[in-house]
């Protein structure tokens, strides 16, 4: 409402045909790359109402659960492979956050610790492929979904690592209590492997099928849906209203992105029309044209948008405006999906509108303030890679040109 309210002032102002915002919302939705948004989510919400989120976890446990930091490192590894499955955020936390959590109470470890870990770890989902982020960057900025995918999977690697370094430290330090888990036998680890196995495939086969040009990222948002429904069938921990639960979610899901896509393409129109990314790059070009001060100055603008706004308005409404500065500087879009991609995620977890937040008040519960302050010390690592991918482009760009070639 607010982006659609804000979109119609400035058409009366111009005296323009207001025939014109249901035409460039139907244009907006109107693309086949975004056929995979439902399908994706649809996959993150059978994943977790049919119990499929704790076969990751279980696996996670027996791999990582024996380290110091215990089963906050389990956290983060169940949410680094649930990413490459639901490709929202929001799923990875209330998913992994629903088993992970009150487990992790059982063994000691402090409520808003233990959320903190769930939430802040939950922003390598749109990183690791597949990522809904990314769709909707590569269709605005007419950019390879398929790189886009592919260039994800190291920077949310390191995410990942930074985190279980983080846990490490309170852990070490004796900061956090963290109790660790017995060391699991090879020969149990194999077991679980075995035992969970299927549930782990589809994060390979997304990385797999894209990068040899198999399947394409709609088909990839098929497959991931029909697998899901597969595992649940076949491990008959599911129902006939399960089914129909995940099926209502994705729908009001779904409807309520595309209505930010379809109102935020007319804002987008406006923006083109007036003129504003030229402006504005002269404003920032007139400030400083400093290489390294730009991308810095576009981060801070970013950061404290995602402090204000959902991350799908503001990838919207911004990728227009800022992609044609940092192509100006030499940075391949690619790059900057994967900068922006991860800038705007932090933005759930950010006071005072960081959408993460509240939805883990209503999964654990635990107060908005309390919650904010566990998560503050994870911003470290968490903004040190934002600066890491955002200047060192190789990063993002080794795995996608080894698998795809050079753009």
């Amino acid at each position: 409402m607010a982006i659609g309210i804000s979109t119609l002032i400035p058409l009366i102002i111009l005296d323009k045909n207001l025939a014109l915002i249901p035409q460039y919302m139907l244009e907006g939705v109107q693309s086949v790359p975004l056929l995979a948004v439902p399908f994706f989510i649809l996959a993150g919400n059978i994943f977790n109402t049919m119990g499929l989120s704790k076969r990751i976890w279980d696996f996670a446990l027996h791999l990582v659960g024996h380290y110091k930091g215990g089963m906050g490192h389990v956290m983060v590894v169940a949410n680094m492979i649930f990413a490459g499955i639901s490709g929202s955020a929001l799923a990875d936390a209330a998913g992994l956050g629903l088993i992970g959590i009150p487990a992790m109470e059982k063994q000691g470890y402090r409520r808003s610790f233990s959320t903190a870990i769930a939430l802040c770890s939950s922003v390598i989902g749109p990183m690791i492929p597949p990522s809904i982020n990314l769709i909707l960057y590569g269709v605005l900025a007419q950019v390879s979904i398929g790189r886009l995918f592919i260039a994800g999977v190291v920077p949310g690697l390191i995410i990942g690592l930074a985190m279980m370094v983080t846990i490490y430290y309170f852990a070490a330090t004796g900061r956090e209590t963290c109790p660790v888990q017995p060391r699991k036998p090879l020969p149990a680890v194999g077991r679980s492997f075995v035992r969970n196995s299927p549930a782990l495939l589809i994060p390979v086969i997304i990385i797999l099928g894209m990068g040899f040009g198999i399947i394409t990222p709609t088909e990839v948002g098929v497959v991931a849906t029909l697998y899901a429904i597969f595992l649940g069938c076949f491990y008959r921990e599911s129902s006939l209203r399960q089914v129909f639960v995940s099926l209502v979610d994705s729908v009001k899901a779904t409807t309520m992105i595309m209505v930010i896509i379809a109102v935020s393409t007319v804002a987008g129109w406006i923006y083109a029309y007036e003129g504003t990314s030229l402006k504005l790059a002269g404003w920032m070009f007139a400030l400083t044209e400093n290489r390294f001060i730009l991308p810095l100055l576009i981060n801070v603008f970013l950061l404290i948008l995602g402090c204000l706004l959902e991350p799908i308005p503001v990838l919207i409404l911004t990728t227009p405006i800022f992609l044609p500065i940092v192509q100006q500087l030499g940075m391949d879009p690619v790059q900057f999906g994967i900068i922006m991609s991860f800038n705007i995620t932090i933005g759930i977890i950010t006071p005072p509108m960081g959408i993460g937040l509240y939805v883990m008040m209503g999964v654990i519960d635990i107060k908005f303030e309390t919650l904010v302050r566990a998560c503050l010390p994870f911003f470290i690592p968490l903004i040190s890679c934002l600066l890491l991918f955002t200047y060192v482009p190789q990063i993002s760009m080794w795995l996608p040109n080894l698998l795809m070639g050079a753009p």
